[in-house]
Parts: structure tokens; sequence; C-alpha cells
């Protein structure tokens, strides 16, 4: 029998002083007409929740065998599939390849995998999109992402920024060190879909930096990174 697995995300310590932030940023970055098909380059803007994820990687003309390696999230139920190519990492036109002097910017697709001897484990549907995930490591691409995102988007439901210092657990404790932290979060409701941003940049660690882009709708995925110390979640509601 297949074992359970668990999702295991990186969790970072902070005390943290919140405010409202409201963001009005205008792009210059290319915006699909509404109703408009795209199949050069493909788009993760249109990917749905519910889509097979094998129709996914034949639109992309991609295959499982060009996936690269990861070891940031591991989900109960799901498989996943990452990819760093440029022809998977495009968001309405935006190009987002791209890495740093530590990490590569990526893709990550979470579909269901139902074990046959024990059932579905969190709803999950074989081989159907439960949520996807954009790891952005890059401050350009990250712009133009998040520039995208309220431009198509509009108004985030909910947004704010978290400020405090990094911690770290040393022996069992909770040490705080000297590193001041900013996390900044925004997450929009577009139709049935949800996108949930989180951006984070630590002091004197600019390898560190980073923003995720999770999209999903289901509220197993919701709880799942909830559980995982992303902040927020629990500001909107899912049906």
């Amino acid at each position: 029998m297949k074992g359970l697995k668990y999702i295991i995300l990186p969790m970072i310590c902070w005390e943290i002083a919140s405010c409202g932030h409201q963001k009005n940023k205008d792009t210059e970055a290319f915006v699909e007409t509404q109703g408009s098909t795209q199949t050069e380059p493909f788009n993760l803007a249109q990917l749905k929740t519910g889509q097979n994820i094998n129709d996914i990687l034949k639109s992309a003309g991609a295959t499982a065998k060009e996936a690269v390696r990861t070891s940031e999230v591991t989900l109960i139920g799901n498989e996943k599939l990452a990819f760093s190519s440029k022809e998977l990492l495009h968001f309405n036109g935006i190009d987002l390849e791209g890495k740093n002097n530590k990490n590569t910017n990526k893709v990550i697709l979470h579909f269901g995998k139902v074990d046959q001897e024990i059932g579905p484990l969190a709803n999950e549907k074989e081989d159907e999109l439960g949520m996807y995930q954009l790891d952005i490591y890059t401050e350009q691409e990250k712009t133009a992402l998040l520039d995208n995102l309220n431009k198509t988007l509009q108004k985030p439901s909910f947004d704010t920024i978290h400020e405090g210092f990094e911690s770290e657990v040393i022996d069992n404790e909770i040490i705080q060190t000297q590193n001041k932290l900013r996390q900044e979060v925004a997450i929009w409701r577009n139709k049935d879909m949800l996108y949930y941003y989180c951006e984070t940049k630590i002091d004197n660690r600019p390898d560190e930096y980073r923003c995720n882009l999770f999209v999903f709708k289901n509220k197993e995925w919701k709880d799942l990174l909830k559980g995982s110390g992303y902040p927020d979640l629990d500001k909107i509601s899912l049906n």
C-alpha cells in the first residue's frame, strides 16, 4: 500500500506588525483580450482546476520527462511536476523564466493520484489539476507578475504587509535574529478561483528572496497552505 504523503513547505517564524496595504499599479505588460485563445505560447493564466494533467502538458508541448526535481512541496493524495522552461513559464504573455544565484523560477502543477487500495485521501481525482504554484525568485519577473495580477484581477479581496524579524529554531527554541523580514500578501478571487500571492524578503539574505503564487479553488488546498505557515488564509472564505 502506498504511504501517505504530507505537505512540506518552508516555514518562517517572525514577530509581526501588520498594516493595511492597497496597491494600485499600472502596467505595460501584454494582456489578452477577453475571450481570446492563446496556444503559442502556453498561458498559465488560462489553467483551471479539474483539467487533465496530460492535456495540460500536451497543450504546452511538454512531457513529464522534462520536469525538474524539487523538494519544496509534497501533498496528501497528490503528485507534482515542476518546470523551469520558458515554454511553461508564461502568464498572460509575460515570460517568467529566470534565476538568481541560488534558485530558479518554476511552475509546479499539483494533480491527483488515487491509490487504488485506499482510495482518495483529500478529494483528489485521478490526473486532475488541483492547484498550480509559481515560485519566482527574480525581482523583474515578480514585478511583471504582480502588475499583471493587479491589472487583470483588479483590486485584491485582501492585502497587507507584515514586518518583523526572522527567527530560527535552535535546540527546540525560537531565537529571534537581527534580520528584518518583510512579507507582502494579496488575495484575489476570480469567479470560483482563488489567487494567493505571498512575497518574502529577508535583510542580509538576498538569495532567500522569493514570491509564491498559488491558484486553486478547493478548501483542502487553503487548509494545507495555512498549516504550512502561509499567513492570512483565514481572511477569505471558500464555498
